[in-house]
């Protein structure tokens, strides 16, 4: 008679801005995860709370709600089935990953092993690499994405699919936090079919600002002979003395509880509706309503098809909550391989390359607000980007030139011929 298989368990410590505000059991059985908030943790008034599908309470989460909180600080399942042989990990071992790069997550969350001590804040442990190591880390990213376990110490996780090294850059060099030290920055090559993606987000955000939208700070690093792309964190900050401080932040797929491996509208991810309707539970006021809207307008006019629920987050400084800046801003439309289809609708309408003024009504009216004064927003984002768009080409191309610059004002000239004014 064969023996049942032995039930295994763990326990890990969770930290919050470098608080530990408790703990996260695993039992194989059932492939079972649980978080429960430390007893002091949750009888501080003034502890903030993990998430907002998470508040503080002395009660355990189940599997249910504490899984989709953490998976999605977690690169997705087909990020881990790469990193499986690499980690010696089943894809859907979702503790032992957490276990093997929660060091340093997203937002000012940190996942460590019981007794295991964090880095205080002048212990900063640091690796900087030369042009040729870190070109070697970047061309090693296909085969080990986010260079997991690539050096001992180096435990940083993210989302996303596409291949990215979390880090710090300095005096333009890469430089690997170790042993949890906060990164600062998040570097992405070319992309193997899209070699111009470098280019492509990086217009893509620089037009956001030039919009007047708030958007992470980027640019354009060559390591190696190679053009990479480079945003800064904006879940990171500077303290009084300089040191890199951790702002607490979640994507809207963790703060409604949302399988992030379904960000997607047409399968069953958050709608525009329910990204409103959180804004609206966490009382973020009307101004943050519309910035999102901005942003969303946006994404539409930049034709970018992929601004999922995990490509919009909250942002907390202290007690007070904001919508965070614009990231992850590309022109999807260039590629005439990507799907057409948004990844969240707007007014009913699905597909990004017929969207227009019209399904901003309907999106107004479906939200309970005034459609002149969503109109009107729209209205002044289109005017700065049919006037920024030009300008931004020509300043790029001087810097770094790249034939998509021409192609996503097309594509901006495009979706903007939808937006004029009856």
């Amino acid at each position: 008679m064969t023996a049942a298989p032995a039930i295994r368990t763990g326990r890990l410590d969770v930290f919050l801005l470098g608080r530990r505000a408790g703990t996260l059991d695993y039992s194989s059985r059932g492939n079972e995860m649980r978080f429960a908030y430390d007893p002091a943790y949750a009888a501080d008034p003034a502890a903030p709370a993990l998430s907002f599908s998470l508040p503080v309470r002395a009660e355990p989460y189940g599997t249910e709600r504490t899984t989709e909180f953490f998976a999605n600080l977690l690169p997705p399942e087909v990020v881990r089935k790469k990193l499986g042989p690499v980690l010696h990990l089943s894809r859907h071992n979702l503790f032992g990953f957490l276990e093997a790069l929660g060091a340093d997550c997203a937002g000012a969350v940190s996942i460590r092993k019981p007794g295991e001590a964090a880095p205080g804040p002048d212990e900063e442990r640091l690796l900087a690499l030369d042009d040729a190591r870190a070109a070697e880390v970047l061309a090693a990213l296909p085969r080990r994405p986010l260079w997991a376990g690539g050096v001992d110490g180096y435990r940083i996780s993210g989302s996303g699919a596409q291949d990215k090294l979390v880090a710090r850059i300095a005096d333009g060099k890469v430089v690997l936090p170790l042993f949890g030290t906060p990164s600062t920055h998040i570097l992405k090559p070319p992309l193997r079919d899209w070699p111009d993606s470098v280019f492509n987000e990086w217009f893509a955000m620089s037009l956001a600002r030039r919009a007047g939208l708030p958007a992470a700070d980027c640019g354009v690093l060559d390591v190696g002979g190679t053009p990479c792309y480079w945003t800064a964190r904006f879940d990171r900050t500077r303290d009084a003395a300089g040191r890199v401080a951790r702002l607490h932040q979640e994507d809207f797929c963790q703060a409604l509880g949302a399988d992030g491996e379904r960000k997607y509208e047409s399968e069953g991810g958050p709608s525009v509706a329910a990204c409103v309707a959180l804004l609206r539970s966490m009382r973020l006021g009307v101004r943050q309503e519309l910035r999102f809207l901005d942003a969303v307008a946006f994404h539409v006019l930049v034709g970018n098809a992929d601004a999922h629920a995990k490509n919009f987050a909250v942002l907390y400084r202290g007690n007070k909550a904001e919508l965070a800046p614009v990231y992850d801003a590309v022109s999807t439309m260039v590629y005439p391989a990507l799907s057409r289809e948004a990844a969240m609708s707007v007014g009913g309408e699905k597909r990004i390359d017929r969207i227009g003024r019209g399904d901003f009504v309907r999106l107004a009216e479906d939200l309970g607000v005034a459609p002149a004064v969503v109109l009107r927003r729209v209205d002044a984002l289109a005017a700065k980007l049919r006037a920024a768009a030009p300008a931004l080409r020509d300043e790029l191309a001087r810097i770094r030139p790249s034939p998509v610059y021409d192609r996503i004002c097309g594509v901006v000239e495009s979706q903007l011929s939808r937006f004029t004014e009856c």
